[in-house]
């Protein structure tokens, strides 16, 4: 008899264990998204088959399916996709289920980090739980947060450059705007004031422009590397007069 209740015994727990182990979250939720640019909260509807988890968010703007998430344990990761200035951004939530409230951290796409939470719909918010900073997110409020995150980091700013060239350095300013890796603005120097425009892609930058001297109207490719608020590596090729060093530090505004 203690065999056979022992071998029953170890049975059941090995049965139950992953009915104990395996968490829930399929359901419809309040999430919350705290990122740079604020706070918003989304109606979210899980859907979950074993480990594999997807969903809905649902905003006055429209509905946004994700799948591919997953939980472990009480470990809960998934992905959706926004469309920021024509791109597409993956934006990962993960964080820990604990009953009818979940809370972790929030990847923009690489560009940004912030944090994000959740409770069961319906559910009241103890004073505890609200001093967490996780929320729900809407698709356009995320959207704009992945797009700030985009243009807040990168070439953008007022610059101050100095160009190297063979009858010595010649200062010069540039003012920039980081449209999503599409750079734009002015380059001024003691020759006037002219447009200019590029690329930019990672820490790479290379910008064109069309120089204004006595000797007629130059073309001028500039390339560089982000180095914090440096521009480093500079390569200046003018036309007619060969490759050149400039240099370029942010003017902190």
């Amino acid at each position: 008899m203690t065999r056979s209740k022992a071998t029953l015994l170890a049975l059941f727990l090995l049965t139950s264990a992953p009915a104990f182990a395996q968490t829930s979250v399929a359901g419809d939720w309040d999430v919350t998204v705290v990122s740079p640019q604020g706070t918003t909260t989304t109606p979210v509807t899980f859907k979950q088959d074993g480990a594999k988890v997807s969903g809905l968010f649902k905003s006055p703007q429209g509905q946004l399916a994700f799948d591919g998430g997953s939980v472990t344990g009480t470990e809960l990761t998934f992905t959706f996709t926004v469309t920021a200035q024509g791109m597409e951004l993956p934006i990962t939530l993960t964080g820990k289920v604990d009953g009818v409230s979940m809370a972790g951290k929030a990847d923009f796409g690489g560009f940004a980090e912030g944090e994000w939470s959740a409770k069961r719909s319906g559910t009241t918010t103890t004073a505890a739980s609200s001093t967490t900073t996780t929320t729900t997110t809407t698709t356009t409020s995320t959207t704009t947060t992945a797009s700030t995150a985009l243009n807040g980091v990168g070439f953008a700013g007022k610059w101050d450059v100095m160009l190297k060239t063979p009858a010595g350095d010649m200062p010069a300013n540039a003012t920039l705007k980081d449209d999503m890796g599409k750079v734009s603005g002015t380059f001024g120097s003691q020759l006037g004031e002219v447009p200019i425009a590029g690329v930019a892609e990672g820490k790479a930058l290379k910008l064109t422009m069309i120089a204004q001297t006595p000797n007629g109207d130059m073309t001028v490719v500039l390339t560089g590397d982000l180095d914090g608020d440096a521009i480093v590596n500079g390569k200046a090729d003018v036309a007619g007069m060969g490759m050149m060093d400039w240099s370029a530090k942010r003017i902190k505004q």
